[in-house]
């Protein structure tokens, strides 16, 4: 299996969208939640305002860099991270379930954590996605207890039902500032 990394363009936005619809259907849906599928459908990801926010994380300039993984030509993960203040923050890093376990993430996890060598690294997540929570903690991330109330929140998408929430973690690798 032979991977291809490159840096993400504009004209991604459509297989992007795609990749992470997918992967938010497979990986964030939580019946007992609320979180069911059509809480991350295709008509979701396709609204203005979220293909605004994907299109952004597209976009490779000095403060921020977005990587995307292929097989073949097959979209099959991503990294976006920028520059925050002092620290770096990820907003977007995605692996398709069935290529998860084959190194491609942390293929996308090296270009990250080489571009941003100065600083920490920030992250939020959802909770109930503990292969994602493990890992971070892999990685040695911890909790951010200095963000939101001792560093959980709860999120909540517009299209979704108005009394459903999703908590969530901030999460921090704390890099030696020397």
């Amino acid at each position: 299996m032979r991977v291809t990394i490159r840096a993400a363009k504009p004209s991604d936005i459509k297989e992007y969208t795609s990749l992470l619809q997918r992967t938010y259907e497979s990986a964030y849906t939580n019946d007992s939640l609320g979180l069911t599928k059509e809480c991350f459908s295709q008509e979701v990801f396709n609204t203005a305002d979220t293909q605004k926010y994907l299109l952004s994380n597209l976009v490779n300039n000095s403060s921020r860099k977005a990587w995307l993984a292929f097989i073949e030509s097959q979209m099959v993960g991503s990294v976006t991270i920028k520059k925050k203040d002092n620290n770096y923050e990820i907003t977007g890093f995605y692996v398709t379930s069935e290529y998860q376990g084959r190194g491609i993430g942390k293929q996308l996890w090296n270009k990250a954590f080489e571009f941003s060598s100065k600083g920490d690294i920030l992250v939020d997540l959802y909770v109930h996605n503990k292969k994602s929570v493990a890992m971070y903690k892999k990685w040695g991330f911890v909790i951010d207890k200095t963000r939101g109330e001792n560093g959980y929140f709860y999120r909540h998408w517009q299209e979704w039902p108005d009394n459903l929430k999703a908590k969530c973690m901030y999460m921090r690798l704390i890099r030696s500032k020397d």
